[in-house]
């Protein structure tokens, strides 16, 4: 209520606050800004204005409580190349950053919340994964992204894609990864693939080798039912005759216990 009192400064980074000095910042109307700074002018101090950009709405969420900071490099997993690539954080709303030319991105979101991260990029099979932010308290995030070439023999994990054990009924969350591979085939329409399906050791071999063509099948009839042509998909159970690892553990066996797809053809 006095020029005594004042509320907590808050660095709102470049452009609004950089290394120089800056001073006035005045709204003068909705999605613009005006201020004043003295980078790279004479010394004397530039008037410059700001606009209402994705950015400057990301700075807005820095002056709230509960915002997490992502950060990470989107690349290719065979080289190491950086990507331009499509980032997408999806939970009520849609949040989306692009990566730079070195494969950096940069993006901030309400925390205490579920996403389901979506990536894409020409040349590459679409990426998806989950992040619980619920569970943790944090200010910042680094995560980093490897995405696979769209290639004959390229080998892409459904780990998102769940079953209620011993069952073919599909948990809830598998339906977004689904939706990202039905997306993938329509944006490639020549390509043809493969489902396989994979079990860890417990049990009888001869019933793991069942459940695991039925589940298949379950992803194929889903995939056919979003409009993809039957001839593109093939389906393969293998039981547990294809381990990643041994089966000595319950975190080992969870990595056995797996839906893939092979790409075929191109």
């Amino acid at each position: 209520d006095t020029y005594q009192l004042w509320s907590r400064p808050e660095n709102l980074e470049q452009p609004l606050n950089t290394e120089a000095r800056e001073l006035f910042y005045r709204q003068v109307s909705k999605g613009m800004a005006v201020f004043t700074t003295t980078r790279n002018s004479d010394g004397y101090g530039d008037i410059r204005a700001v606009v209402d950009t994705t950015d400057v709405k990301n700075h807005q969420y820095l002056n709230r409580k509960g915002v997490v900071q992502i950060t990470g490099t989107i690349t290719d997993a065979k080289t190491g190349r950086a990507i331009n690539a499509n980032i997408f954080f999806k939970t009520d709303s849609l949040y989306f950053a692009f990566s730079s030319v070195d494969g950096s991105y940069d993006i901030k979101v309400p925390a205490s919340k579920s996403y389901q991260i979506q990536i894409t990029s020409t040349g590459y099979v679409n990426f998806s994964d989950h992040a619980n932010l619920q569970e943790f308290d944090l200010k910042t995030l680094q995560m980093n992204f490897k995405l696979q070439p769209i290639e004959v023999g390229t080998v892409v994990a459904m780990k998102n894609v769940l079953f209620y054990v011993g069952t073919t009924k599909l948990l809830e969350e598998s339906f977004p990864e689904l939706n990202g591979v039905v997306t993938f085939l329509n944006d490639n329409p020549k390509i043809e693939i493969e489902l396989q399906g994979h079990t860890d050791n417990r049990g009888d071999s001869k019933k793991n080798m069942v459940l695991s063509q039925q589940r298949v099948d379950v992803i194929k009839k889903y995939l056919v039912s979003k409009g993809i042509s039957g001839k593109r998909i093939q389906g393969k159970g293998y039981g547990d005759t294809r381990p990643l690892t041994t089966n000595n553990s319950e975190e080992a066996r969870k990595l056995n216990r797996r839906v893939e797809f092979v790409i075929l053809k191109n």
